[in-house]
């Protein structure tokens, strides 16, 4: 059951405990109306827990685990570093990601595993990369030699883009967007804190429409 989508894991669930629930009350003349009541409440909190259960499941399962308290500690470190310290933040975010976790959620952890791949070949030594959760995979360096921004776009956007998920009905390509965020002795009084650059980012992901497909 663990396999199924979330929907087709919806339907097994309803259709089982219906069938179940008719086979019950088929011989029962009677049932108090606050059996009933705990009858009908019981089917969709028992489907909730169950996918809850199974959404868990397959999150710990996963080879690629939430780094944000990492990705906090060390970005608080390189902005307290030196007054003059330059930070880049490049966020790539896999779009729709949760929709792909639905359809198929053993192939969605391999695909973060991939994405992660990916983006780490293409780093610098003195580059960072964290998984922030939700398809978010952020990129600090404290070096500015290089531009994380052109990085991306000079041939890691293209090498993510050719990575192919396996679904259900067929191979689908999936599809990114990203925000980027230079941090200076300009800025960096208003970006002391993490979240105050994670914000940012975030609200950048917004203008980076995506063209589908």
């Amino acid at each position: 059951m663990l396999v199924l989508s979330d929907l087709l894991l919806t339907w097994t669930l309803i259709l089982a405990f219906g069938f179940g629930l008719i086979v019950l009350v088929a011989g029962v003349v009677y049932i108090p109306i606050i059996q009933l009541v705990f009858l009908l409440i019981s089917f969709p909190l028992l489907i909730g827990i169950l996918l809850k259960v199974r959404y868990y499941f397959f999150k710990v399962a996963s080879k690629v685990q939430e780094q944000e308290d990492e990705a906090r500690a060390d970005y608080q470190a390189m902005v307290t570093e030196q007054s003059d310290v330059t930070v880049q933040s490049l966020l790539i975010h896999w779009a729709h990601e949760d929709l792909f976790f639905q359809i198929k959620p053993k192939e969605h952890n391999q695909m973060l595993s991939s994405i992660q791949e990916v983006i780490a070949q293409e780093l610098s030594y003195n580059d960072k990369l964290y998984y922030v959760s939700d398809g978010n995979f952020l990129v600090l360096s404290s070096k500015s030699q290089h531009s994380l921004k052109e990085l991306y776009l000079n041939g890691l956007q293209e090498k993510l883009s050719s990575l192919v998920f396996h679904g259900e009905d067929g191979n689908q390509g999936i599809q990114f967007q990203t925000g980027y965020l230079v941090i200076n002795s300009d800025n960096k009084d208003k970006y002391q804190d993490y979240a105050d650059v994670a914000s940012h980012l975030k609200r950048q992901l917004e203008t980076d429409v995506i063209v589908e497909y």
